[in-house]
């Protein structure tokens, strides 16, 4: 069965349930209430009727009323002072008197101030009176409530087709965004990426619609990227690898005599193939959350030391200012010391080829403070390089990407430096982010990680 159909049969019985249950409460409220209704207006009549008795007895010493007067439609028997009947509209004797007649209700006739006889009133309830009596009785108010039966009838049936409408229309609402939803997961599984539900709705449908297609582009976007991870590995491989087969072939040709030199141009595309592996490695490891870390307490002015140290001669060889800027004093950072040397490695290294000669680069260290009871330690390589484009600056975390796509891989390394960074980045539970700088020219590359003074 379908959820159509279900939420119809569902809509369907909650309808009729509601409907009938309103019109029963509502029969008996009106049939409670007509009676309450017409008992007063009886009263009302056997007081009048009593009042004409006792007109009737004044004027000519009986209790008789005419068939068509107030006394119509009203069973009752007038008993004098000694008990016995002296009138009435229902031709009893004595012997016939009604068992329960004390239970009838009695109105006193009185006459020029005393009290000549009784009117005894015959109800509903009231038992021993003949069949049609009791029919006379009744008629009026099975009618009227006969009549209302069967308005609530077809209110009812008014109300459930109603319902059936209502139902069928809700159902069909609620289910076009599933049944769309639906077809939309089927065309994914079937590889088609670019479906969207195209649903604009304000509600929760609404609100799973629009994850389903975020979702949806993510995986585009995924997928994209697999792809393009694949061909930018194959054109990283292809160019050392061709390198090293050619001069193999040259060498095992004759035409290349075998010397040092040929050996280290085979060498240096081996380590480039290397590293590539390596990086790649790396980055598939912080991606899915693997990346081993053994943190230790490492002071942050040791960080930068160290990095003076490995980067200050190749800054020197280029004619680079190489400065260290330590506002952080005595902070300590619990890190894979290993990684984060890699990090800033890569990020002095990213610097130094975009900065010209003359040119200088800032490795400096900041406390900041984020979010509640979490400091954060910012480590920022600042150079004076022609910085990033608009549109390079969402990218540069990209893997393979390059600010310049005309370098050669052997200048331009592998492309997945800052791709690394960031991935180290996330798995200390901090970030990396780029930015121009405002009042110099040249780029600004912190990596972000959270203070804790306490090593584990």
């Amino acid at each position: 069965m379908s959820l159509r159909v279900r939420l119809t049969l569902a809509f369907v019985a909650v309808s009729l349930v509601a409907v009938g249950v309103t019109a029963l409460l509502i029969n008996r409220s009106i049939a409670s209430s007509f009676q309450r209704y017409a008992a007063n207006v009886r009263e009302r009549q056997q007081t009048a009727v009593a009042e004409q008795l006792g007109l009737a007895y004044g004027a000519n010493g009986t209790f008789r009323l005419p068939r068509s007067g107030p006394g119509r439609g009203l069973p009752y028997l007038v008993l004098d002072q000694a008990g016995e009947i002296v009138g009435g509209n229902l031709n009893l004797g004595v012997s016939d008197r009604p068992s329960d007649l004390e239970r009838w209700r009695q109105i006193p006739i009185d006459v020029g101030g005393r009290t000549v006889a009784t009117a005894y009133f015959a109800d509903v309830g009231t038992r021993g009176l003949p069949r049609e009596v009791l029919a006379q009785l009744r008629f009026a108010e099975d009618s009227f409530l006969r009549e209302i039966g069967i308005a609530l009838l077809l209110a009812l049936a008014a109300g459930a087709a109603a319902a059936v409408a209502m139902a069928v229309y809700l159902a069909r609402q609620i289910t076009r965004p599933v049944r769309t939803l639906r077809e939309s997961a089927e065309a994914i599984a079937q590889g088609d990426l670019s479906r969207r539900t195209g649903i604009e709705r304000t509600d929760d449908i609404g609100a799973l619609a629009q994850s389903f297609d975020q979702m949806t582009e993510t995986l585009e976007r995924n997928e994209e990227s697999r792809r393009q991870l694949f061909a930018d590995i194959a054109h990283e491989l292809r160019t050392p690898l061709a390198v090293i087969r050619s001069t193999v072939q040259a060498l095992g040709d004759g035409v290349y005599k075998p010397s040092a030199a040929h050996v280290d141009t085979v060498m240096r595309r081996v380590d480039m193939l290397t590293q590539l592996i390596n990086d790649i490695r790396d980055l598939s490891l912080a991606d899915v959350g693997q990346l081993r870390l053994e943190r230790t307490g490492v002071a942050v002015s040791d960080l930068l030391k160290a990095v003076r140290e490995r980067h200050a001669p190749q800054a020197a060889e280029r004619g680079i200012t190489l400065r260290i800027e330590n506002a952080a004093d005595d902070a300590e950072l619990v890190v894979d010391r290993t990684r984060i040397d890699q990090a800033l490695d890569n990020l002095v290294r990213n610097a130094l080829s975009h900065t010209p000669s003359g040119g200088a680069i800032a490795v400096s260290a900041s406390l900041t403070t984020g979010e509640p009871r979490q400091d954060w330690v910012s480590l920022d390589v600042v150079d004076s390089g022609p910085g990033f484009g608009s549109d390079e600056l969402s990218r540069i975390f990209d893997r393979f990407y390059r600010t310049d796509s005309s370098r050669s891989r052997a200048q331009g390394g592998t492309g997945l430096g800052l791709a690394i960074v960031r991935g180290i980045a996330h798995a200390h539970g901090g970030d990396a982010v780029a930015r121009n700088n405002t009042d110099a020219p040249g780029a600004t590359v912190s990596l972000r990680l959270p203070l804790d003074p306490t090593p584990p």
